[in-house]
């Protein structure tokens, strides 16, 4: 269960795992909340870092008047840092929290150690406008509890049929081909992040938010996609090699914008470790 802290008249709902000196601060993605499973969370804290995981304005106990923007509440992060006492931190941006990710590196680069985008949307003119409409219409908050009340109802019923419709918004491949490379465990991985998602009013919020001037960005930047990401283009990730100067790009073979649900996933756990340990 997570911690609700008020910070300068900003409540942050936030789960800490783990006890050190070394900080990794966890921006989860798009319906998701701090007690949404991280994908490697696990390497994390085997590394030695201490998790400090924030739910989102809009998204779990976080109200979004924490911060709609990603500006916004990319100063409220600052200022929750300072009232936990940590002066700088490896930062992670999960898929939709990507662009606050880099607003925060971008507007306090001295806070930032090192930045880690894992799926991270970042051009502000995504998604397009009929993804908008959709998404408005079925994730605001007044009726984003049934859509995902009957996500949830079928795939507890049909869990094979649900896992296909997913992926087949996840991966430029067939959902088939997706589904045949995943084990028993990682079928049922997802199923279970699919059981516990909500938008509450966070994922409206996301779909507003700008990535910022990225040049302001000096952490060493570790940018890694799958090159079958089907819910966004490559256009994300090739936009923040470009304008962040110490950054480098791992294309992986993940099969679909999960990549933590993948037989790449010790690839990139590698990766990762390889980058911290630099």
């Amino acid at each position: 269960m997570g911690t609700l802290i008020n910070v300068r008249g900003k409540y942050v709902e936030y789960r800490s795992v783990g006890k050190s000196d070394k900080v990794a601060l966890i921006l989860n993605g798009g319906h998701t909340n701090c007690d949404s499973p991280f994908g490697h969370e696990n390497l994390f804290v085997k590394l030695g870092y201490r998790l400090i995981i924030p739910s989102r304005p809009g998204y779990g106990k976080t109200p979004s008047r924490s911060g709609k923007t990603a500006e916004e509440f990319a100063d409220t992060i600052y200022s929750f840092l300072n009232q936990l006492g940590i002066d700088s931190v490896v930062l992670v941006g999960v898929s939709a929290a990507g662009r606050t990710a880099l607003q925060f590196a971008g507007r306090y680069p001295l806070r930032v150690n090192k930045l880690i985008l894992q799926s991270a949307i970042v051009l502000d003119d995504f998604p397009d406008k009929v993804t908008k409409a959709t998404s408005y219409l079925i994730f605001n908050p007044l009726v984003e509890k049934f859509t995902w009340g009957l996500i949830r109802a079928f795939s507890k019923i049909t869990p094979d049929i649900m896992l296909r419709e997913f992926m087949s918004g996840l991966s430029t491949l067939k959902p088939d081909v997706v589904l045949s490379q995943l084990t028993p465990t990682e079928r049922r991985s997802i199923l279970d992040f699919i059981l516990i998602s909500r938008s509450g009013s966070g994922f409206l919020n996301d779909l507003k938010h700008r990535c910022g001037d990225l040049d302001r960005i000096t952490a060493p930047t570790l940018v890694i996609d799958s090159k079958f990401d089907g819910s966004k283009s490559p256009l994300h990730a090739e936009y923040a090699i470009s304008n962040i100067h110490n950054s480098e790009l791992m294309a992986s073979n993940a099969e679909s914008h999960l990549i933590w649900f993948s037989k790449e996933n010790s690839e990139i756990e590698s990766k990762i470790t390889e980058f911290l340990m630099m």
